[in-house]
């Protein structure tokens, strides 16, 4: 009887082993042969499901976007204020935790990497987006304290990727109440 294989699962395998080899030895040593052994497989079975390695490099970007756009979607099953909303909407974009340290080291790499490998783009658009649906939300919600929300945009944009950097170059210092804080009296600042 043929073994019945996941292929989605065998993939997200694949790109969590990557995601490994990306954090412990950095992301130029991410090799089909350095990741087909991480994941337990052959270099023909790791090309079975990626032919080249920048189908392989994006998915495996592509990932942890969508781990984070999980837990976001959890959230917004949950019925929380406006404000607690947002708050807890933020927290999910710093690393508060071992996995989403992990998330956010891969994500840096990818960024890095995308600024010197032609062709490849790890699209931190997302995240700028992520940070405008927020600001909009806090104005639609009659919550936003300044009319220029452009301003107010690029002011969270930056206080978010100070904190992610902050929290990613230091894990000693992660911590998801002090993280949660620290957003809550930021969001307090903005906020009527």
């Amino acid at each position: 009887m043929p073994k019945i294989v996941d292929h989605e699962k065998m993939k997200n395998i694949i790109a969590e082993a990557t995601w490994k080899i990306i954090s412990e030895k950095g992301i130029h040593h991410a090799t089909s042969r350095t990741i087909a052994k991480e994941a337990g497989l052959s270099q023909g079975a790791l090309r079975h499901y990626f032919s080249k390695q920048e189908s392989l490099l994006a998915f495996a970007i592509e990932l942890v976007k969508e781990k984070v756009l999980t837990r976001i979607k959890n959230l917004n099953a949950r019925e929380l204020a406006p404000q607690e909303r947002i708050v807890e909407y933020l927290l999910e974009l710093v690393p508060t935790d071992e996995q989403t340290l992990l998330e956010m080291e891969v994500w840096f790499a990818f960024v890095s990497y995308g600024k010197t490998q032609k062709g490849f783009d790890a699209n931190y658009e997302d995240l700028q987006n992520a940070i405008k649906n927020c600001i909009m939300y806090l104005k639609n919600e009659g919550l936003l304290r300044t009319t220029d929300e452009e301003k107010e945009q690029e002011k969270l944009y930056a206080f978010m990727n100070g904190m992610a950097l902050n929290l990613y170059l230091e894990p000693d210092k992660i911590n998801r109440t002090r993280s949660k804080e620290m957003i809550q009296d930021y969001i307090n600042w903005i906020i009527r």
